[in-house]
């Protein structure tokens, strides 16, 4: 909808960019909030405000009076959700099940979001086609009201006894010392960031771009690749599931890595729309199996008192998709769009490549 309002590149990749700005900004102190306060309570209050803004920005586009600054706004105010709601989840998704099961929870979880992926950009293709976007806007916030209800179903863990009189800040710090004190951790942080820099702003920076300019396939087009990428999570989120005794997840991370680039790759090679879409299944698997194993071992790396925090660093993934998204518009700017795909996925094997040669935990590093 971006690309189709303001027709540029660089401005869709800017809109994406500025999702980050919550993300960098309240990341440190979401994974605080999630082991201080009420986690029914954060997802709660997370999915209503992406409620009333969803409801709001269609409001908006109903009565035609949508301007620029308002689609950052949006952005900024979904990302803000997130970051509230994404640590509470994830520590409580992994607290809810036995530790040699956790790649198992984290895969479960993330097809959840694949499935999504499938069902919401082919409807919301259609639904923008038949009633507009500002219909499919209403639509997303009623959908999102329905999350914050659905949240009283789940029974949460008891919350961990905590330390008195540590304040909030310093639980920060020490979370932040340990993330990027451990070798372990920084490697994993770094492989959990390498593609959502990369390779997975193309799904929503470029793809529009595919859809429109290349494929001449409208949004019903954009919806079939968005929702090709969903098919391919749910298959890499089973595929995790069947991986997650392996030990060396590190060394399978960077695999699924080379993976989805390889299928940016490919979609950058399609003369046909088939072709692309086949390739987007394909990167939707290398996304999210990689996703679930790096989720997981993250959890599993962290101890038991700090979860929330070092969960809460995972949202630094989506953000880089946003710092990645103000790469990939200025580089389909200036050299296409098939080229600055071909960029950013050889750009992501070489760095891999890199990791392999320099860090002995990569290959070394296992996980019971």
């Amino acid at each position: 909808m971006v690309y189709e309002i303001t027709g540029s590149g660089a401005l869709l990749g800017a809109v994406m960019g500025a999702r980050a700005i919550p993300m960098f900004l309240l990341t440190p102190l979401s994974g605080v909030a999630a082991e201080r306060y009420d986690r029914r309570r954060l997802m709660q209050v997370s999915q209503g405000l992406a409620a009333a803004v969803s409801l709001s920005f269609g409001a908006a586009l109903a009565l035609g009076v949508v301007s620029l600054w308002m689609l950052f706004a949006f952005t900024m105010l979904m990302g803000s959700s997130n970051v509230m709601d994404r640590p509470a989840r994830l520590t409580t998704a992994f607290e809810l099940v036995a530790r040699e099961d956790a790649v198992k929870a984290v895969a479960l979880n993330t097809l959840g979001f694949s499935l999504m992926r499938i069902l919401g950009p082919a409807a919301a293709g259609y639904l923008i086609g038949w009633f507009g976007a500002a219909g499919s806007f209403f639509i997303q916030g009623l959908l999102y009201g329905a999350s914050a209800l659905m949240v009283l179903m789940v029974a949460f863990p008891p919350p961990r006894q905590r330390h008195p009189g540590r304040s909030a800040l310093a639980e920060m710090l020490e979370g932040l010392g340990f993330a990027f004190g451990d070798p372990r951790m920084r490697l994993l942080i770094i492989l959990g960031v390498l593609p959502y820099f990369l390779l997975v702003p193309v799904w929503g920076t470029l793809f529009p771009i595919y859809a429109k300019d290349i494929f001449r396939v409208g949004p019903q087009g954009l919806g079939v690749l968005l929702t090709a990428v969903g098919i391919g999570g749910t298959l890499g989120g089973l595929a995790a599931n069947m991986l997650a005794r392996a030990e060396r997840q590190t060394l399978l991370q960077a695999v699924w890595i080379v993976v989805m680039a390889a299928a940016i790759l490919g979609i950058a090679a399609s003369q046909s729309f088939a072709l692309a879409v086949a390739f987007s299944v394909l990167g939707g698997v290398a996304e999210m199996a990689h996703t679930a194993s790096n989720m997981a071992m993250l959890q599993m790396a962290a101890p038991a008192e700090m979860r929330g925090r070092i969960s809460s660093l995972t949202m630094v993934y989506p953000a880089m998709i946003s710092v990645g998204a103000f790469v990939a518009g200025p580089l389909s700017d200036l050299f296409g769009v098939r080229g600055s795909s071909v960029a950013v996925a050889a750009t992501a094997i070489g760095a891999v490549v890199i990791l392999y040669f320099v860090s002995p935990h990569l290959k070394d590093m296992r996980f019971r």
